[in-house]
Formats: structure tokens, C-alpha cells, sequence
């Protein structure tokens, strides 16, 4: 019995060691000659087996099985298909070779063939234009022949805001580079380009831009009580003039009058409101533009009014003028080149412009006695710096102040000009504002994942 199980478990042992690895027929006619001399030789005990000596037979015996696909029968693996691994643009040109393209930013092209020339690690073959191109057949299995065709793309273009149809600019957009080489030849080459030419980092630019306006202003001056009460009044109704009133029109209204007065001179009344307010404004404005550009290109954050105004083109000797509308931008222009050296440093070219209108610059009457034509004053104040950051670090530009201050003062003519009395007859107003701007950059290289929030 012992030999019996013996038998059977040898028998079981065949057909674990055996995962499929031969074809049918062939597997039953081992398993058949082994149980055949296993039954034709004494059998020894369990305790007495060779297990070593079984397994180096069963070893020799399997040795020459040719290797199949899991599960499967069929005597070879398949081919493989080069375009699952080029893609479909690319076709064969013979041979094992096929030919596929790759475009670059305008004058790129002969930079990158360049530096394959000297540092790739197969050989290439560097062809422009198509000059001295190699047969087909006389290509190194090995080699990478790569053919240059600068300005190959370029496009015919037209302003869309044109109405009229002009003739098309022809505008160059890329070279192109055509590989010709073995599938896994061009795998290296593609992995080459890749690293070299296509790897550019972008930069994300992000900056806090604080503008903060003081103000300061004071009106004062004499109005109205109100329009029915005159400031001089006459006692007799029947005087050639039993009243005189007016107003300047300055900011406030009579409720933020200081105090009123009422007196009578020899029969003549006077009622007026005496105004004195001061005003004091702080304003911060807050603005957190961020942008992501490719490293080398700039970033513009701009936030701009566009101030019209006449601009004053001829004048002749009766003082006539032409003019053209023109218009001006003042506001806050940021302007960022970044550039990355090493891993992880990076240097910002960066121009800051702020403006705003300050004042009137000259004023121009058509003929003197015309409508009246005014040319703004703008006040500009510009920073440019080249700064170099490590990771986590901020670049502050500050100090960007400008002042301006403004006087108005509203009379009545004659009246005003009377010593002491005539102050009566007038209303001033005095502003005076400051604005200071500050700028905080932060530039960051954006990894991977990063990208998911453009």
C-alpha cells in the first residue's frame, strides 16, 4: 500500500510541477513513459526516496520545452505592433526604418538638431533641408537620421478686425524636425526632445497690490440760509434794491454749516450761513492678481483707465484750432520676465508704472470767446528692478507716493475784492491727496498636480 501511494503521489506531484508549459500531447506522453518506468523498477519506500534525484530527472526531462504565452497554445508570441508604440504619425519607409515629425518654436529647430549631434548616446545623421539625405537602405540599423526643415509650418494671415479683404501675411510658426530610425531608435530621440526641448518650466506669479489714498480736504466760506432769505435784506420794499442774495455752490450744504448770522446795519439786514467743514478720507484698495507664465515669457498684470481728452494738432493766427481724440491709460501696469537658474532659483525682471491724472496741463478757447478745450496732467512714477529668489522667498516694492493738492476758491466779482468785506463774498476749498502703492511678488515653480488649478 505504501508503494501504491507512493505511485499516486508521484503521479500528483507530475501534474503540479507541470503548470501548462508544454502542449497537451506532449505532456501526456511524459507523464505516460514516467508511470511506465516507475511501474517497470522496484519501487522503494517512502523512507527511502530520492527526492533529489526525482527532481533533477524531471528537470532533465523538461529542459528543451519551448516557452508558451499563460493559458494558451500558440507556438510564438505575437509581433509588435510599432505604432501602438510611435503613434500614427509616423509611417514605414522601408525596412525596420519608419519616419516620424516633431515640431519646435521658430528657430529652435537647428538648436535642438545641434545638441543631438553632440550629446545624444545613439549616432545620429544631421540633415537640413533635405540636403545629402541617405538611401534608405545604406542607414545604420542603429542611427538616427534627423532632417531639419526650418520655417516648414507657417500660416497666411489676416487682422480679423480688418472690414476690407488684404492680401494675407505669410507668418512663420515652427520648424519640424523628421526622424527617420527603428522604433525603439526613435523612443531614445523622442526622449532626448523631450528633455531638452520640451521641458520648459512655468512659474506661477503671484502679487498683492496694496494702493492706499489719503485725503484731506477744508471748505469753507458764506451761503444762503436758505433760497427764500436773502444775505442783505433792505428795510423799505420800495428801495430800488430791497435785496441781494447768491451762492457759491461748494461741497457742503447748509446743515454742515459752523453757525449762522444775523445783523442789521443802519435798517439793513444780513442773514447768511458760515461754513467750515474738514474732511479726512483713508482708502486701501486690495487686488491679488496671480498668473502662471512659461519661464522666459512675461506676465503683464495690468489695471488701467483710459482718460480721454482732446489733443491739440494745429493752431493758426486767429487762434482756431484742430484737434484728435486721444486717449490716455493711467493706473497700475506690473510687467514680470522670470527665469529659472539651477533647480530652483529664479530671477525676476520686473517694471512696475503707476499714474494717475493730477491736474490740467493747459487749456485751449476756440477763437477766445470758444468752448473751452483742456489737456490733463499725468503723473507717472516707474520701478524696474532685477531680483534673484530662493524657494519660499518675496521680493516688497514700495515707496511709489505721489501727492497732489488742489485749491478752489468761488467769489463774487466786485464784491470779493472789497478789503475785509469782501471775504464775505468768498468760498474756498482746499484738497490735498496722497497715494502710496505697494507691491508684493511671490514667484513659485509649478510642479505636476499644480497644474490642475489652470
Amino acid at each position: 500500500m505504501r508503494s501504491v501511494g507512493l505511485l499516486f503521489l508521484a503521479m500528483a506531484f507530475v501534474g503540479c510541477r507541470l503548470p501548462g508549459s508544454t502542449p497537451k500531447e506532449r505532456n501526456a506522453k511524459i507523464n505516460q513513459d514516467l508511470l511506465e518506468r516507475l511501474s517497470a523498477e522496484s519501487l522503494s519506500p517512502v523512507e527511502d526516496f530520492d527526492e533529489q534525484g526525482y527532481f533533477d530527472e524531471l528537470e532533465r526531462l523538461y529542459a528543451d520545452s519551448p516557452p508558451e504565452e499563460a493559458g494558451g497554445d500558440a507556438e510564438s508570441a505575437p509581433p509588435i505592433n510599432p505604432y501602438a508604440i510611435l503613434g500614427a504619425t509616423s509611417w514605414p519607409v522601408g525596412g525596420e526604418l519608419f519616419v516620424k515629425p516633431y515640431s519646435f518654436p521658430k528657430g529652435m529647430g537647428a538648436s535642438m538638431l545641434d545638441l543631438a549631434t553632440i550629446y545624444a548616446d545613439f549616432p545620429v545623421v544631421p540633415v537640413r533641408e533635405g540636403a545629402g539625405l541617405p538611401p534608405v537602405a545604406d542607414q545604420d540599423p542603429a542611427s538616427a537620421v534627423l532632417d531639419l526643415r526650418a520655417s516648414f509650418d507657417s500660416e497666411a494671415y489676416n487682422p480679423p478686425r480688418k472690414e476690407a479683404i488684404t492680401t494675407p501675411k505669410l507668418v512663420d510658426i515652427s520648424d519640424w524636425i523628421f526622424v527617420r530610425a527603428r522604433p525603439e531608435v526613435i523612443t531614445k530621440v523622442e526622449q532626448f526632445f523631450d528633455l531638452f526641448g520640451a521641458q520648459k518650466r512655468q512659474i506661477e506669479i503671484e502679487a498683492k497690490i496694496v494702493e492706499v489714498t489719503t485725503s484731506d480736504s477744508l471748505d469753507y466760506g458764506i451761503r444762503p440760509i436758505d433760497g427764500d432769505t436773502p444775505i442783505f435784506e433792505l428795510p423799505n420794499s420800495g428801495s430800488l434794491v430791497n435785496q441781494v442774495g447768491y451762492s457759491f455752490g461748494n461741497t457742503v450744504v447748509g446743515g454742515e454749516a459752523l453757525f449762522g448770522v444775523r445783523s442789521v446795519f443802519d435798517g439793513v439786514k444780513f442773514n447768511a450761513l458760515l461754513e467750515l467743514v474738514a474732511d479726512h478720507e483713508n482708502v486701501s484698495i486690495i487686488s491679488r492678481p496671480k498668473v502662471a507664465v512659461r519661464e522666459g515669457a512675461r506676465a503683464d498684470i495690468v489695471n488701467t483707465t483710459n482718460i480721454p481728452f482732446f489733443q491739440i494738432k494745429s493752431i493758426n493766427s486767429a487762434g482756431n484750432f484742430t484737434t484728435q481724440l486721444s486717449f490716455q491709460s493711467v493706473g497700475t501696469q506690473l510687467y514680470i520676465i522670470p527665469r529659472v537658474v539651477g533647480d530652483d532659483t529664479i530671477i525676476l525682471n520686473i517694471d512696475i508704472e503707476v499714474s494717475q491724472e493730477t491736474g490740467t496741463a493747459v487749456t485751449f478757447a476756440q477763437g477766445g470767446d470758444g468752448p473751452e478745450i483742456s489737456v490733463p496732467e499725468i503723473s507717472t512714477r516707474v520701478a524696474r528692478t532685477v531680483v534673484r529668489l530662493e524657494p519660499g522667498q518675496a521680493v516688497i516694492l514700495g515707496g511709489l507716493i505721489s501727492e497732489r493738492t488742489a485749491t478752489r476758491e468761488t467769489r463774487l466779482p466786485l464784491l470779493a475784492d472789497i478789503p475785509l468785506l469782501g471775504n464775505l463774498f468768498r468760498s474756498h476749498l482746499w484738497v490735498k491727496e496722497q497715494t502710496n502703492v505697494l507691491f508684493f511678488i511671490r514667484p513659485r515653480i509649478l510642479q505636476g498636480i499644480d497644474f490642475q488649478d489652470y
